[in-house]
């Protein structure tokens, strides 16, 4: 699918860490220039996968998410716009998920691209998270979940890393509406923050949503096993 949208769409973050780390992708991530655009893609998608009866396409506000019986979960980001892979690159939150790749028409020997950041294998090799400081409209507490599912897995965090995910969601506190001297206060508004994480992305490439075992219309748990 990848190979009718040169330059235009492009495969990052979890998938290829998984990858290249050996371990089994839970779903593919898939970038573009523009909503529009994606949603004509995912839209394709289901139906080279048999149509709405048997695939199914979950909208939030931040993806398009393709679902289908026996098949890999996709999911088109639609929250961010990304018509350059080097751009992309550099918006996700740990070097172990900067990596892209994409189909650029290329040569005939290799039509295929891909750009990584300057630590994606060094930290990729010692299963180490390393935070980027991204700088992208998000969830105060969405790097904060990410970074517990990855040591979940056995990746480990620097404390540099870890003053700098804590940092990026003590910034979203207000000191006028909430008394920082107050521990039960700033425990309530960062519990608050942390729920405003929306769990139907996964971005990272890790088990953040249920959709992959949500029955699809229309099928019963028989028709699944």
């Amino acid at each position: 699918m990848l190979s009718k949208f040169h330059g235009t769409l492009f495969l990052g973050g979890g998938f290829v860490r998984a990858v290249v780390a050996g371990e089994q992708p839970s779903d593919v991530d898939l970038f573009g220039p523009s909503k529009e655009l994606l949603t004509k893609i995912a839209e394709e998608l289901q139906a080279s996968r048999g149509g709405k009866q048997f695939c199914r396409l979950h909208h939030t506000r931040n993806a398009i998410t393709v679902i289908s019986i026996g098949r890999i979960t996709v999911q088109f980001i639609t929250r961010w716009e990304f018509a350059d892979a080097k751009a992309l690159v550099s918006s996700f939150d740990f070097s172990v998920c900067q990596a892209v790749i994409f189909r650029d028409g290329g040569t005939k020997k290799s039509p295929w691209s891909s750009v990584t950041g300057p630590r994606f294998y060094i930290d990729l090799a010692a299963r180490r998270i390393h935070y980027t400081h991204p700088v992208r409209e998000e969830e105060a507490g969405g790097s904060l979940m990410r970074a517990l599912k990855y040591q979940r897995r056995g990746y480990v965090m620097q404390i540099e890393s870890l003053a700098g995910v804590v940092s990026r969601l003590v910034a979203k506190l207000d000191p006028s509406k909430v008394d920082t001297k107050d521990e039960g206060a700033v425990t309530r508004i960062m519990l608050g923050l942390l729920q405003e994480v929306d769990p139907s992305i996964a971005v990272d490439g890790l088990e953040i949503t249920d959709d992959h075992e949500t029955p699809i219309e229309g099928f019963s748990e028989a028709d699944q096993s």
